[in-house]
């Protein structure tokens, strides 16, 4: 209300002069009455006109102050709702069984067997998991819709057997990367990328030297067709 008063300080202080020129000199106001009658029209007109800029202004603050505290509000309840799905090499008892190619060729005898957790650390259930795989050192992609497991509550995990195909001829690095996308219960989208890099060996065998998964980064309403 202060912040109001303040905005229509000048237009109050120019109808008070007004207010007072009308008083004081009323009888040199009736001599002049036409002329003066136009100059206090356009005065009024003025004013008015200035009043209303300054009540849409305040509208318009009003409105962008609303919209701010609204998207607070949607962060906030989305944030008590947030998947994390993390992922971990273990050996336990295999749910699902993934089998994938680490290069492309045909001479594909290698075999290298990834046995991984994947637990939802978050808040949130995650839903309509889906993912994206790069091979070849991630130069060739592929969208490969679904996942294996499709949703994961909080604190629920699931094993995966991943069945990844190579050639056995020598080569520095191998690379591949899983871009997952999934859903909260909110219909928010979220991206989080696992990334896999394997040594050769001499003996014609992969060692797994790099296992990452970054966290979650949510997807903007207008990208999120996951």
């Amino acid at each position: 209300m202060k912040e109001r008063i303040i905005k229509h300080l000048p237009t109050i202080v120019l109808l008070f002069l007004l207010g007072l020129i009308i008083y004081y000199f009323n009888d040199i106001l009736t001599q002049y009455n036409s002329s003066l009658m136009v100059v206090i029209t356009f005065v009024y007109v003025v004013a008015t006109i200035e009043i209303c800029r300054a009540n849409i202004n305040a509208a318009e603050a009003s409105k962008k102050q609303l919209e701010e505290s609204k998207r607070q509000y949607e962060d906030k309840k989305r944030l008590e709702i947030v998947p994390y799905i993390q992922f971990e090499k273990t050996n336990g008892l295999v749910d699902h069984i993934l089998k994938l190619e680490l290069e492309s060729g045909d001479n594909l005898t290698g075999k290298y067997i990834l046995v991984m957790c994947m637990k939802n650390i978050g808040n949130g259930t995650s839903k309509d998991i889906s993912y994206t795989y790069q091979w070849e050192n991630c130069t060739k992609s592929s969208d490969r819709g679904a996942f294996p497991v499709q949703a994961l509550s909080s604190g629920e995990s699931q094993t995966i057997k991943v069945d990844l195909s190579y050639a056995t001829e020598k080569k520095d690095e191998r690379k591949v990367c899983f871009h997952i996308r999934y859903r909260d219960l909110l219909e928010n989208a979220y991206s989080q990328q696992l990334n896999l890099k394997f040594k050769y060996n001499e003996n014609a065998t992969l060692s797994l030297i790099e296992f990452t998964t970054s966290s979650p980064v949510l997807i903007p309403k207008e990208d999120s067709n996951v």
